[in-house]
């Protein structure tokens, strides 16, 4: 080993010093460096977040006048009073027969489909045949697609009934035996 002259010395010392302190610097710089840049990025999201909120808040008033809106127009009318498959397919029933007798039609025979559940919702079915003109046919058909609570009709099967009564004499307009189904939507009670 050799030895360092005075000069030497103090300045390996100066150097030791200077990579000391460099070396202690960077050991406090880097932490804080990215502390700070931590609460840089979660300042930005917050501030971020505030301005949602502002934007939030200032459409409070338009958002909740859109929603009285749709409160107003109670949107319950257009699905069956009961929610049970039983009353709600008697409702229907009950409808479907006084729409049929006031337009002039000749009811035959009422028969429930059974009913399917969907996302709170409860899809009633009627078979519904009856017997009329073809004018009552259309005001019937019409009058039932209408109606409130709202109904849906499916399957429509009209047929021609064969008239063997008046052979000889001209039909002006032949009974037609209509045969469809009324379908309407009740709300599941759990989702009250």
């Amino acid at each position: 080993m050799q030895t360092l002259s005075k000069n030497q010395s103090r300045g390996l010392a100066i150097g030791l010093l200077i990579l000391f302190l460099t070396m202690v610097g960077l050991l406090l710089f880097i932490p804080v460096n990215m502390l700070h840049r931590h609460y840089d990025q979660s300042l930005d999201s917050m501030a971020d977040y505030l301005g949602r909120y502002r934007h939030v808040i200032a459409t409070h008033a338009e958002v909740q006048s859109a929603l009285d809106q749709v409160k107003n127009k109670n949107g319950r009318q257009h699905f069956l009073r009961n929610t049970g498959a039983a009353l709600a397919a008697s409702e229907i029933q009950e409808t479907a027969k006084s729409l049929i007798e006031v337009n002039g039609g000749k009811l035959v025979s009422m028969q429930v489909v059974p009913f399917k559940d969907d996302s709170g919702y409860r899809r009633v079915t009627v078979n519904v045949q009856f017997i009329s003109s073809m004018s009552t046919l259309r005001k019937t058909l019409y009058a039932v697609e209408t109606v409130q609570p709202y109904l849906l009709l499916d399957n429509v099967s009209i047929r021609s009934q064969a008239n063997t009564l008046n052979k000889g004499a001209p039909v002006t307009e032949p009974e037609l035996i209509a045969q469809f189904d009324v379908s309407g939507y009740a709300l599941v009670a759990d989702s009250k």
